[in-house]
């Protein structure tokens, strides 16, 4: 008589093998990896909003600028935020305590201004 034994996968094997799929999932779900050093991604903005705001403080190399915005209805509240800079050179006659209108794009969470221009009086 010959005798069948149906293999088992141990419950710990399968949680450590579930852990480490699980860990890697954000990797690739990635496209690309993040440039660092103030580079813009190349992925598609998934929104882009324009506002008005004054300028509060711009980065020393003009990568990133800190904008008082006001509110961007359906997006989020009046405050001030730093926004990364799309090219270094939109900042070039931009300075502290300048009144602007901008438009940023929201690319997978990095706010990038494509954009920036004194404002119009109100």
């Amino acid at each position: 008589m010959r005798v069948i034994s149906l293999h088992r996968t141990s419950p710990a094997v399968l949680a450590t093998a579930l852990a480490t799929l699980l860990a890697a999932a954000p990797a690739c779900s990635r496209s690309q990896e993040q440039p660092s050093g103030g580079a813009v991604p190349t992925a598609a903005p998934s929104a882009t909003y324009t506002t008005r705001g004054k300028v509060r403080a711009i980065g020393e190399k003009k990568d990133n600028i800190t904008i008082a915005h006001e509110d961007i209805p359906g997006y989020m509240k009046a405050m001030s935020m730093m926004f990364e800079v799309a090219k270094p050179e939109l900042l070039r006659d931009v300075k502290v305590g300048d009144e602007v209108s901008f438009t940023f794009s929201d690319r997978d969470g990095r706010l990038f201004v494509e954009s920036i221009s004194a404002a119009a009086p109100k």
